[in-house]
């Protein structure tokens, strides 16, 4: 099975040789994929969408791996217990703020895992926020661009950052800026782009309010891209 260069790289995040839960999981493509190639125990895959786990199931019936990975319907974290004993929880496609509701509701399994790998699909600076207010350190965290859509995944365990993230640092990633990461440099230059324009435009309407905030935006990402 081959995956797709975004879920490829969720799948290298994990931590060899454990259990994973992949809420989400729709065709519970990532857990087939690191079990045939010998990354975990078991797994356990699942989703709020009966369609979706349908598919799962199907998919894990063609390789045969009924007795290695589980389903389960549920919303988020609900179906998953400590007795299953997880090692890692991988959350993937969705928005930032549905993330971090799954994460909150299910806090008692989150804080007994190892590591979280999680791909928000907006709102990434308030997931990297939940993460530190919970007691998690981000131990990778990289951006990539697959099919021409720009992607982040973010890796964390339990503790506390060694330094405090500035704001930029919340909006674009601590690793990617020290990285001087090309994919992130090619976003902000796409998203200035897109700002001038919508700055242009909004000028003539004399809304200053929103004038302003594109303003701060525009040059918060200018000054970012001066480190890349």
């Amino acid at each position: 099975m081959e995956l797709s260069y975004r879920l490829n790289k969720i799948a290298e995040k994990v931590t060899i040789n454990g259990i994973i839960a992949d809420i989400g999981t729709d065709h519970a493509y990532i857990p087939i994929f690191l079990y045939k190639n010998d990354k975990i125990k078991s797994a356990i895959a699942c989703d709020i969408s009966k369609g979706s786990l349908q598919k799962a199931v199907d998919n894990i019936n063609k390789y045969n791996l009924q007795n290695n990975i589980q389903t389960r319907l549920g919303n988020g974290l609900e179906k998953i217990t400590l007795e299953d004993n997880v090692d890692t929880i991988i959350i993937a496609g969705m928005g930032g703020m549905l993330m971090i509701d799954i994460l909150e509701k299910g806090k008692i399994i989150v804080n007994s895992v190892k590591e979280l790998i999680l791909q928000p699909q907006k709102d990434i600076d308030k997931v990297r926020e939940y993460l530190h207010k919970n007691k998690f350190k981000i131990i990778d965290d990289e951006m990539l661009k697959d099919d021409g859509k720009y992607y982040t995944i973010i890796k964390a365990i339990k503790g506390n950052e060694d330094k405090l993230y500035k704001t930029e640092e919340y909006i674009f990633g601590r690793f990617e800026i020290d990285s001087k990461c090309k994919i992130l440099k090619e976003y902000i230059e796409d998203q200035l782009y897109k700002m001038e324009i919508v700055l242009k435009n909004i000028k003539e309407t004399n809304v200053q309010s929103r004038i302003l905030e594109i303003e701060d935006n525009i040059k918060m990402y200018k000054e970012v891209l001066k480190c890349l």
